[in-house]
Order: C-alpha cells, then sequence, then structure tokens
C-alpha cells in the first residue's frame, strides 16, 4: 500500500523517538558502553571537585557527576550498604597525582584506579553484580582527599572512600579511620641531578635537601636523618618542581615518596641516587568514615586478597619500575645472578645467601624500591658472603 507524505512524516517521527528512547535506555543500563569484568568504570561523569573553602556542589543540582542523575543512585548513610544496592562506589581522588591517578580526556587511570576495579571486583563486594568505579570527585590538594568523606550534598555523602596514597593516622581528619595499607614497603628516594656526585646518606651534610612543601612527615623524617643539612620546602603547584628546584640549583637534592616520584623524574635528567632511605617505610591506606566499620572490615578483607594475586605484583611492576635508577657493577667479592621467572627476593637471598632473611641486602644493593619489583631477566648482584 502507497503511503501518503503526512503518514510517512508521522512514521518517521515515530521511528525517531523509538530509536532516541532505545539509546537512552541502553545507555542507562551500560549496554553502550565498554565493561570489563568484576568492577567497572563509570567512564561518562565528569569532575566534582571540593572548593577552596571546602564546601560540595549547590544542594539540588543534578549535574553529570551526580549518580543520582544517571544511575538512579539512591543515598544511604551507611556507605557499604549505599555500595551494594546502588552498585557503585564514589572515591576522592586527587588530580593529578600520577602515577597513582590521572586522567587523559576525562578517562582514569593509574594504580589506585586499576587497584580500585580489583579490589571491587572481589567477592565481599560483587555478589549482588559489578560495582562501578567512580573516581570523578576530584579535589586539587591531598590533604582534601579524605576531607572529602565529610562533606554532605543532595541529603546524602559526596564519596564513599578516599584514595590517593593516604599517610595520615587514623582519625586525622576527625571522624575519619583508615584501610590496612594496600601499597606499601616503599620509602621515600634521595633524588640528584644525572652525574651528581651525591651517591651515599653520608654526603648530605651541609647540602640542600628539597622536600614538598607541606608534608610534616617528610620533614620530620630529613630533619632528623640529616641535621646538619638545610631543608628547603617546594610547592608542588608546577609539575615540574623536582626537575625545576635541582637544576636551577635551589637545592641539590631531593627527597620524595618514590612512588609519586616515579612519574615526577620521568623523561628528565634525574635520577634515583637511592630509592628507599634507611628507615623511611611508606603505607597507602584507604580513608573511610568512622561511622563505616563494616565497610572498613569489607575493605580490609579484600585488600589482603588482592595482595595475593598475580594481577597485583604486575601493577606494581608496571606502575614502579623506573629506568632512572642509578646501580653500580659488582666489585670483587660480589657475584650476578639472573632472575628467573616465578622467583622472589626471598628465595633468591635463600638459595644464594643461605638466608631468605638476607633479602634487604639484596635489595639495597641493587638500589630496588620494592622486593617485590624484579623481573625475570634481570640481572642482579649479589652481595659477598
Amino acid at each position: 500500500m502507497k503511503l501518503q507524505p503526512g503518514f510517512k512524516k508521522f512514521i518517521s517521527m515515530v521511528g525517531v523517538v523509538v530509536i532516541a528512547g532505545g539509546a537512552a535506555y541502553a545507555y542507562r543500563s551500560g549496554t553502550l558502553t565498554s565493561k570489563p569484568s568484576g568492577a567497572q568504570d563509570t567512564g561518562s561523569t565528569q569532575p566534582q571537585p571540593l572548593s577552596a573553602s571546602g564546601q560540595a556542589p549547590m544542594a539540588g543540582t543534578q549535574t553529570a557527576q551526580d549518580p543520582s542523575g544517571t544511575y538512579n543512585f539512591k543515598p544511604n548513610p551507611d556507605s557499604l550498604q549505599s555500595i551494594l544496592q546502588n552498585r557503585i562506589v564514589r572515591i576522592s581522588v586527587e588530580n593529578p597525582s600520577e602515577p597513582i591517578y590521572g586522567e587523559t580526556n576525562g578517562v582514569p587511570h593509574g594504580f589506585n584506579y586499576e587497584f580500585a576495579m580489583l579490589l571491587f571486583a572481589q567477592p565481599e563486594f560483587n555478589k549482588g553484580g559489578s560495582i562501578r568505579i567512580d573516581t570523578h570527585h576530584e579535589v586539587d590538594t591531598y590533604k582534601d582527599v579524605p576531607r572529602q568523606l565529610l562533606v554532605s550534598a543532595n541529603g546524602g555523602s559526596v564519596v564513599d572512600i578516599a584514595m590517593d596514597g593516604l599517610t595520615f593516622s587514623d582519625n586525622s581528619p576527625s571522624g575519619v579511620e583508615y584501610t590496612n595499607p594496600y601499597l606499601d614497603d616503599f620509602g621515600y628516594a634521595l633524588i640528584v641531578q644525572r652525574g651528581s656526585s651525591l651517591k651515599t646518606t653520608t654526603e648530605l651534610a651541609g647540602k640542600t635537601i628539597g622536600i614538598l612543601q607541606g608534608d610534616p612527615d617528610v620533614r620530620a623524617y630529613v630533619t632528623q636523618k640529616f641535621p646538619d643539612s638545610k631543608v628547603v620546602e617546594v610547592s608542588d603547584s608546577d609539575p615540574q618542581f623536582i626537575s625545576k628546584s635541582l637544576d636551577n640549583h635551589t637545592v641539590d637534592c631531593f627527597v620524595y615518596d618514590y612512588p609519586f616520584a616515579v612519574e615526577s623524574i620521568k623523561g628528565t635528567d634525574l635520577k634515583f641516587a637511592i630509592t628507599k632511605l634507611d628507615g623511611s617505610n611508606i603505607s597507602y591506606k584507604i580513608g573511610v568514615r568512622a561511622a563505616d566499620q563494616s565497610l572498613l572490615i569489607y575493605l580490609n578483607s579484600a585488600i589482603g586478597r588482592v595482595k595475593q594475586t598475580p594481577a597485583y605484583l604486575d601493577l606494581l611492576r608496571r606502575y614502579f619500575i623506573s629506568s632512572q635508577v642509578a646501580t653500580t657493577a659488582a666489585v670483587q667479592g660480589e657475584r650476578s645472578y639472573t632472575v628467573r621467572q616465578g622467583d622472589t627476593l626471598n628465595a633468591i637471598a635463600l638459595s644464594q645467601l643461605g638466608s631468605g632473611a638476607r633479602y634487604r641486602e639484596i635489595q639495597q644493593r641493587n638500589n630496588l624500591p620494592n622486593p617485590n619489583l624484579i623481573l625475570a631477566g634481570q640481572q642482579l648482584i649479589i652481595p659477598g658472603r
């Protein structure tokens, strides 16, 4: 039957409405987005930063970063129940804080992001279906990452957990507690210019040491360990703050968290003279509200399981192995060992030095920032017995 022009137009309009409605449904249900197994990325939200005053966005506004507008989000004062019921975890992050967290064209990446994917794919969280990972709740400063846990908007909390290499003690800020470490056994690194004569800590007497401005932990460490040195705090408002302070001779060397320093000096003329200074131990934790004890228990259980997986070791090696680590050749009494598939530093110490407990000697001799950062085929120098 031949259709009349007016009827054709009507049918076309109906078709457009049906297609648009189907697309909207598919988007909301996740059909049109790429979803890895287990935990999932929201992939469509935009940043929700704290303002300088620490206030959340105005209540009542529905923006792309508000899960309630996209996922029919239902606020729940219990963060664990909110995560399990809404199938989404909202994470407070500092952006950028490479290689811990960053974004490229709005797409999140970094160690914390990939770790969160593994974490919320664990049985504690995914029995009712996969969990979406929403890292688009960003702040500009490190100290505001846990503070955002205490901010409310639209009848509920802004975020569920805080992740950004947090090293605060429990109840700091007041009302926040922390999990067991999800990233540990790293320390402060000594960074120098390539060709610098500074190679050991004994050479730091009388030198000017740069540290990150506003980091009381590193200041306490440096002033205690190197009392004969001058300490200069440098702002990280410029991403090249380490390289510029050294290139301009504002400081002679820089002491900084190794995990963050990897990306900070990448592609520069700087190197790690020492990847882990004696007595420095960094443990990064996840912050939750003090009232969320059930969530704390779930997180600790999942963290322990993830850290035992090959996927976790792969993350460590992909994000924290640097090509700018200073090394020296073997001397008399030392020998070379080629790492084999499945080797651990403990096992190497046992077979080569007679005691697994001596793995720290191998770690220090080879300037390894973490005992897990060894690869098959790598040449290690074994100290003399």
